[in-house]
């Protein structure tokens, strides 16, 4: 289908939400979301409205002085995405027809949460329990200070003599703790009545669960932090529970103390790799909404590209200029905060596990201790292959 200056396109249904630097375009239909400027929206409203591409364009062009309108390359870029329902008096084919459907509206609420109630979700966030939450980060922080002893070490990924055991107990653990961090981000999406899906995703070198909640870009932005923090406010509870049963067991730790540290530093490990912003953490988020600069990662990329004379692609808006050179460099030092939790934790336990494994694995006349070392490198591998698949899914999902 061709574009020309005189055509005339109807865009799907969409909804247009004020930001901070511009506009969040829905697609009603397809509940997917886009950032536009002011120029975009008027565009899309005058299109609505039945007017020709070049008329249009006359009209911005005048509205607009220092912007530079193109709208038959805005024209086919809508038409790449799906965004136009008619041009020229047709129906735009895989697009308007299947939207009307409703088939794939219906099959994106399946399996959404909405089985826990928006009432039941909003008592986690009452004023009280926000209090509970900041006051369980005060205690944490004042607990390292008082008892550094209680500070996580790499030794306490040992609970056991067996090293299968060790790692499926560990496995068992972050799993467990992951589904409550989760869970507490399901219950903040829920509490505005939104939809949330669980899936599989990771960060760094670790398989992790994911809350889908694009439905997040129909709140205000001082309202979406409840949705990307909701998950570090439930880890700091666990946190300060682990704490809690250390302390009450003092002297040689039994098997419930050395389970609390082993989840204590589980949780210490992943709060660093939060503060790690070459990955889209959590907290990556909560700086994104803030600065309204909401492509903040690739345009920090960008932007020290620039810097080391190579070609960084989309630079950032003059808006941006200042969010994104302060984020490039937390982006660097997450590099380094990565280096330093290899260095003090996983290297020491990868070390530790070589050095049983493979002497166990070179005797196999030694019964237990050698099938504990196979079935330790059979875990290993399991989980790789499950961080495979996640690495595979997320190129396919972005190709």
């Amino acid at each position: 289908m061709n574009v020309t200056p005189q055509s005339r396109l109807t865009p799907v249904e969409l909804v247009f939400r004020p930001d901070r630097q511009g506009y969040i375009v829905e697609d009603a239909a397809a509940q997917e979301f886009y950032e536009m400027s002011e120029l975009c929206v008027v565009a899309l409203q005058r299109m609505r409205e039945g007017g020709t591409l070049e008329a249009i364009a006359v009209e911005l062009s005048a509205r607009f002085p220092d912007e530079e309108v193109d709208m038959v390359g805005f024209a086919e870029q809508l038409l790449e995405l799906k965004l136009v329902a008619e041009l020229d008096g047709f129906p735009v084919p895989d697009s308007a027809a299947q939207r009307m459907s409703g088939g794939a509206s219906a099959a994106r609420t399946a399996g959404s949460f909405q089985w826990i109630s928006e009432s039941f979700a909003r008592l986690w966030f009452h004023p009280f329990m926000r209090l509970f939450y900041i006051s369980a980060i005060a205690a944490n922080v004042a607990l390292f200070i008082v008892k550094p002893d209680l500070f996580p070490q790499y030794r306490d990924a040992f609970l056991f003599d067996s090293m299968a055991l060790n790692s499926l107990s560990w496995l068992i653990l972050s799993f467990a703790l992951l589904l409550l961090h989760e869970l507490g981000h399901i219950m903040a999406v829920r509490s505005f009545g939104l939809p949330a899906k669980l899936g599989i995703g990771h960060r760094f070198l670790f398989v992790v669960f994911e809350t889908e909640m694009d439905g997040v870009w129909r709140l205000k932005p001082n309202q979406r932090n409840r949705a990307y923090l909701a998950g570090a406010g439930v880890d700091q509870l666990v946190l300060l529970l682990c704490l809690a049963i250390q302390l009450a067991m003092p002297g040689e730790p039994g098997f419930a103390a050395k389970l609390a540290a082993l989840a204590a530093m589980d949780l210490f490990v992943k709060l660093v790799f939060q503060c790690c912003f070459y990955m889209k953490t959590d907290l990556y988020y909560v700086v994104e909404n803030g600065t309204g600069c909401y492509n903040l990662m690739e345009r920090s990329r960008a932007w020290l590209l620039a810097k080391l004379g190579r070609n960084g692609g989309l630079p950032a808006q003059a808006s941006e200029e200042r969010a994104v050179r302060w984020y490039a460099v937390f982006y660097a030092a997450g590099y380094v905060f990565s280096l330093g939790m290899i260095a003090v934790y996983f290297a020491p336990q990868l070390f530790v596990s070589i050095a049983t494994v493979v002497p166990r694995l070179g005797s196999p006349g030694a019964g237990a201790p050698f099938w504990d070392a196979l079935v330790f490198v059979t875990e290993v591998i399991g989980l790789g292959a499950l961080l495979l698949y996640s690495w595979r899914k997320n190129r396919r999902n972005s190709a």
